[in-house]
């Protein structure tokens, strides 16, 4: 199996969300818990929207974009319930931007037919 990364505006939002939950880890100020509720939620609710025929990722994300709620926080009130969570979230959002490229098997010796065409076979 070949994984292969999407190169569109999803990914590169998703490798930015996953980067900033795994930076969660360090202390920081509370200046950037904030940004990064603002940043994760607005990222899980795009990413909702483009993964609407998957139903796994479409729970997941909206589950991300509740805990990560600026309008209305969760509070877990200490950082050592927050890191599982954010490291969870990250590789959530690391794995939305892999996609399976499905490739046909390899059978050995068959014959390829051959689809030539001679003039005399046209149609007028």
């Amino acid at each position: 199996m070949n994984y292969i990364f999407k190169k569109d505006f999803y990914s590169y939002l998703s490798v930015a969300c996953a980067i900033l939950l795994l930076m969660a880890i360090f202390p920081f100020d509370s200046f950037y818990y904030k940004f990064l509720r603002v940043f994760i939620f607005i990222g899980a609710l795009v990413l909702i929207f483009q993964s609407y025929k998957a139903p796994f990722r479409l729970l997941s994300f909206t589950l991300v974009a509740y805990l990560f709620n600026p309008i209305i926080p969760v509070y877990l009130f200490q950082k050592l319930i927050w890191l599982p969570v954010d490291i969870i979230c990250g590789l959530l959002f690391l794995s939305s931007i892999i996609q399976l490229k499905k490739s046909k098997p390899f059978i050995p010796y068959t014959k390829k037919k051959s689809t030539k065409s001679y003039g005399r076979d046209r149609k007028f």
